[in-house]
């Protein structure tokens, strides 16, 4: 990636992120633009050596995926994951969203691989019907390719409904009345190889 379409990317998940009640529940009330800009850029760096980051052609829609086989932190992960939680999350917010994180993949199903979905945002400014086809065209060729499901997970309702009509199901929904937030889980299950 060239810095211009880091900073396009940067600039499009920040405000998925901002539109993410989950995610707005734990930043710090001080500045939360600033806590959002390091929550991306560390979602970005961890992603990126996974070659899961895709901008879409038109550059209004980005992806963050990777494969769960793939996903390894390393100590300098950890470390960065450390140095970000310290300078945008709450601190009160760090035992309630590791125990959240560790319950919600928990519901997951008990696939040996699959494609996670972690971020899917547009820009706010240039509504594109062509970059969310981009996106889906890339996503959906990977896992026919790979043959492996796709799961993601949302708690905007919104973007639940945009879900299920690219061809995603809902298999299960958790109220989390902690947080005061729905979170909806969607898979694309694994289609069978077409025959030439």
């Amino acid at each position: 990636m060239n810095q211009t379409d880091r900073e396009i990317i940067i600039s499009i998940v920040s405000n998925a992120f901002e539109q993410n009640p989950r995610a707005m529940a734990m930043m710090k009330k001080k500045n939360p633009s600033r806590s959002v800009r390091l929550m991306t850029e560390y979602a970005y760096q961890l992603v990126e050596k996974f070659n899961g980051i895709y901008l879409s052609e038109d550059k209004t829609t980005v992806l963050f995926y990777y494969l769960e086989s793939q996903y390894k932190r390393s100590f300098i992960d950890y470390l960065r994951y450390g140095k970000m939680f310290m300078q945008a999350i709450r601190p009160s917010q760090l035992i309630p969203t590791l125990k959240r994180e560790k319950y919600i993949k928990s519901l997951r199903p008990g696939y040996d691989d699959y494609i996670y979905v972690w971020v899917l945002g547009s820009d706010p400014n240039k509504t594109s019907i062509r970059g969310l086809a981009d996106i889906r065209d890339h996503l959906f060729g990977l896992s026919d390719k790979l043959q492996l499901p796709i799961l993601i997970e949302t708690t905007v309702e919104k973007v639940l409904k945009l879900y299920k009509y690219v061809g995603f199901e809902e298999y299960h929904k958790w109220e989390d009345n902690e947080a005061g937030i729905d979170v909806w889980f969607l898979e694309r299950k694994v289609l069978p190889p077409r025959r030439a």
